[in-house]
């Protein structure tokens, strides 16, 4: 920030004056508490705008007390799952093994989540259709590297980290930890709702994040919705379990009821219930599985239109593990009520294929706002001493959907009802009021930092890697038919040299790791410094801008060695373009690039330059160029601690030790 920039801050807060002339020195005297704020999303840029208009005199004030905003270094890529993990464990990829949302086995090239995976029972006894299992499965984490709290724990500091990104399932240490991005629903996705309607022709959108279940009036005014649970491993082919909801919907007073497992809730037209438990029989009368859902009647007259949410695990019985210790999660809604437990809780998917609008999908994030304050006010209410880290996930989330709010080259934001283009500028405000309650909790012994991992960008235009890939002769398509179809349904692998899945990733077709992969080792560094000069050369016909700002090599910038998995090339796109949806699932559409008309309409899947994170604190930064990388060990370093974490520099010390 230079002092021009500080100087207009000074008309908001004059202690602005102050700390530009004492420099805000780190304070001698050791923290005994120190509350961080994880607030995904959070853009240093949108928050300068915020300040100079009054929206955010919370974050004016930390700026004043420790010397100003600082843009903190992003993880490559700029995805949420990576760059948390660089703060988590002081590393980057190469180390802690997360490259993109999206891995793949690069014998098969088939996908899979990158933070978790489900492990089955060693041992199973098979009687008849049952198959009932003589050891655990496992939830096995799949980030690698220490986490930075850990230094913090043996030492004897508490340490508390709520709603914690990339940590599914939490780490079995001594730190209090509840688990956040990453978490799946029930199901075992990262969100999957379902709608019931007797007017399913009118749902033509049938991409993922979801199913429409088509139900009928059997004469009575009662409709039976099937609610389709998880797969029940206790079972030959592992059937997907079910329980039924009646459905009695009254037209004439606009409202319906909803009788499920004993229970009956009352709801009119535009009302979202509470939650609503449910159970799974696994076994009969021995074993069940326990999830808990809302409602959003959308429609009752002349069509029924039934919104339910994604099945989250049920904090107070939990499935699989999203907390340590293991009973945090109950006495959290013992103490609270039932809440959001899926690491994404705002219903994105449910926007993108207009099975809600934008005033019914905030009513929803509004809901998971309102959660989690409600657990943001009770961490800081028995918070007394040492680490306390706390997790919003509503800037991201909200604004991917609103950033066509805010940006005029955006194609959707002509349509974008004003009603709505305040939306963004009021989740900043709510943002500010939990930093001021942060700062209103200092002492003497108290400091406070506010991070995110990643800023944000427009996504205006989509660029189909694999569609360019092929246009230019990296990739060959077999049958034309089937180049929409996921997954490279399409291909001739024999005769392609390089395939893109995921947000970021570009891998070479090589022969040894891919399945006919004709990509010889002595071709490897050749071809790759031929993509890189080609990709970074592509520009927009319809503008003639660059599309990407830098193709990296990624055993050129990360020192390795790279697991089997890792992508070969991570595309850094420049503002305003991104990866097509139908890149990261490896199909192959007729252009190159096309518009983007989806509501998801913000990105930081780019170019990490060009999405910095926002980063201020209560003690002044020394080191000029921090880095989520370093922010473990500057943490720990403001404990009177001797160990301190491994990874990255510590940014409150001018030798960063």
């Amino acid at each position: 920030m230079n002092r021009r920039d500080f100087l207009k801050l000074a008309a908001i807060s004059p202690a602005a004056l102050v700390a530009l002339k004492t420099g805000c020195a780190r304070s001698t005297t050791p923290a005994r508490r120190v509350i961080v704020l994880g607030i995904d999303g959070m853009d240093p840029f949108l928050v300068r705008g915020f300040i100079n208009e009054g929206v955010m005199p919370n974050a004016a004030r930390l700026m004043a007390a420790g010397g100003g905003i600082n843009r903190l270094g992003t993880s490559n890529p700029p995805q949420s799952p990576v760059a948390w993990s660089n703060f988590i464990t002081g590393y980057g990829p190469d180390v802690h093994g997360i490259f993109d949302f999206i891995h793949r086995d690069p014998e098969t090239r088939i996908p899979y989540l990158s933070t978790s995976r489900v492990l089955e029972p060693e041992r199973v006894l098979s009687l008849g259709d049952w198959r009932l299992p003589l050891t655990g499965a496992k939830v096995e984490l799949l980030r690698k590297g220490e986490p930075f709290w850990t230094s913090l724990t043996d030492q004897g500091i508490p340490v508390s980290m709520i709603k914690l990104p990339v940590d599914f399932p939490p780490d079995r240490g001594r730190a209090r930890i509840l688990s956040g991005l990453g978490t799946p629903d029930l199901r075992g996705s990262q969100g999957s709702f379902t709608f019931f309607t007797d007017d399913a022709r009118s749902i033509t959108d049938d991409t993922s994040g979801g199913i429409v279940v088509p139900v009928r009036d059997y004469g009575d005014g009662c409709y039976e919705c099937p609610v389709k649970g998880p797969q029940n491993s206790m079972r030959a082919g592992n059937p997907q379990m079910e329980i039924t909801a009646r459905v009695w919907v009254d037209r004439e007073a606009d409202a319906l009821r909803i009788d499920l497992q004993g229970e009956s809730t009352v709801l009119a037209r535009g009302e979202w219930s509470g939650w609503l438990r449910l159970a799974f029989d696994a076994i009969p009368h021995i074993s069940s599985v326990h999830g808990i859902v809302r409602f959003y009647v959308k429609e009752v007259s002349p069509r029924l239109k039934l919104y339910m949410t994604p099945i989250n695990i049920d904090p107070l019985n939990p499935a699989l593990p999203i907390s340590n210790p293991p009973d945090l999660s109950s006495d959290l809604a013992r103490h609270l009520g039932a809440f959001y437990t899926q690491g994404f809780p705002e219903d994105t998917k449910a926007l993108s294929r207009g099975i809600l609008d934008d005033e019914e999908y905030l009513q929803q994030a509004w809901i998971v706002l309102e959660e989690r304050l409600g657990l943001f006010h009770n961490e800081l209410n028995r918070f007394r001493e040492g680490l306390l880290f706390f997790y919003f996930s509503s800037l991201d989330l909200n604004i991917h959907m609103f950033y066509r709010s805010l940006d005029p080259g955006s194609p959707l934001h002509a349509s974008t009802d004003p009603r709505f283009k305040g939306a963004v500028r009021e989740l900043y405000r709510q943002m500010d009021l939990v930093i001021g309650q942060a700062l209103d909790a200092r002492d003497g012994f108290t400091e406070v930092i506010v991070m995110s991992d990643h800023g944000f960008a427009p996504f205006n235009r989509s660029f189909n890697l694999n569609t360019w890939l092929a246009v230019n002769g990296y990739a060959c398509i077999a049958s034309q038919m089937d180049r929409e179809r996921d997954m490279f349904a399409a291909v001739d692998w024999g005769s392609t040299a390089a395939y893109g899945l995921g947000l970021n990733g570009l891998y070479l077709n090589r022969r040894g790791r891919e399945i006919d992969g004709p990509v010889a080792p002595e071709q490897v560094p050749d071809l790759l410094d031929r993509l890189k000069r080609e990709l970074e050369s592509v520009t927009d016909p319809a503008s003639g801008r660059r599309v990407i700002n830098n193709a990296f090599i990624t055993s050129r910038i990360l020192p390795g060695p790279l697991p089997p998995y890792a992508p070969d090339m991570i595309i850094g796109y420049a503002r305003g373009y991104r990866a097509s949806w139908e890149t990261t699932l490896g199909s192959y559409p007729e252009e190159v690039l096309t518009d983007n008309l989806d509501p998801w309409s913000g990105t930081h899947c780019i170019d990490p330059s060009a999405v910095p994170c926002t980063f201020l604190s209560t003690v002044r930064p020394v080191i000029d160029d921090p880095d989520l990388k370093d922010m473990g060990r500057s943490i720990a370093g403001l404990f009177d601690v001797p160990v301190l974490p491994q990874g990255g520099r510590d940014v409150f010390r001018e030798d960063g030790s």
